[in-house]
């Protein structure tokens, strides 16, 4: 998925790390983007929160976040993955979520994905859902429409 490579040619301060976002997503196909510390921010549109990182404060992205390490704070994001050993305490509003570490808060997501590392103390509210066999969930699960409901009767 990660592949550390020296750039050709003979300038060698900049590492190239070329990321595979569908693999990290568990999808078939290749989408591949190669970027490098000098890149334009407009062509990357992944995050990663590396596993020795412990980031406290809300994180807000355009693009996709992995997170590997812990985050204590709000995310809001097109794609999350929650790695296997990560932690987010706090509330989190994507497009899809993946989650194969553990969570405590709030998730509000289109689709959530629970994989059977998943450890999960959330109220979720989702369009679809799914959980492995092995995945731990103490919490609620509701569709967007019940909240919908509930909004529009208070």
């Amino acid at each position: 998925m990660f592949n550390a490579k020296k750039p050709d040619g003979p300038s060698t301060t900049a590492t190239v790390f070329e990321i595979d976002r569908s693999a990290a997503a568990g999808s078939a196909t290749s989408n591949g983007r190669a970027f490098t510390a000098h890149a334009n921010a407009g062509e990357q549109n992944c995050s990663i929160i590396n596993e020795w990182l412990t980031m406290r404060g809300d994180l807000e992205s355009q693009g996709d976040i992995l997170v590997k390490g812990k985050v204590h704070g709000n995310i809001q994001c097109k794609l999350l993955i929650v790695d296997v050993d990560a932690a987010i305490e706090g509330g989190i509003v994507a497009d899809d979520v993946v989650i194969r570490g553990a969570t405590r808060g709030v998730v509000r997501a289109k689709r959530v994905r629970l994989e059977k590392t998943a450890n999960v103390d959330s109220e979720i509210f989702h369009d679809t859902f799914s959980a492995e066999e092995g995945a731990r969930i103490r919490g609620s699960l509701r569709h967007n429409s019940e909240t919908d409901a509930s909004d529009a009767a208070e």
